[in-house]
């Protein structure tokens, strides 16, 4: 699985209309509202990079959406031993 973070940027005032749309379409697990340059934040967790691809793309191309970033994330569960020594 590939988990990310992916924030959203909309046309001002359409942020609830963007909500609603996002809302139904997969992979999203959670989605907060931001006040700052960005005005949605996406937890989301794909089958891999090409599906996190095709997720940011679906995003991008949804009326009211003006830009995205994306980063990918990983839990230090995840990383097992190795990624929690230096914690």
């Amino acid at each position: 699985m590939t988990d990310g973070i992916i924030m959203v940027k909309t046309v001002p005032g359409h942020e609830r209309r963007v909500h609603r749309i996002l809302k139904g379409i997969g992979g999203i697990r959670k989605m907060y509202i931001l006040f700052g340059d960005f005005d949605l934040f996406l937890e989301v967790q794909v089958g891999g990079l090409l599906m996190l691809n095709g997720l940011v793309e679906t995003i991008r191309r949804t009326e009211g959406v003006i830009t995205t970033r994306t980063i990918l994330a990983q839990s230090f569960e995840e990383l097992g031993p190795l990624g929690t020594e230096a914690c």
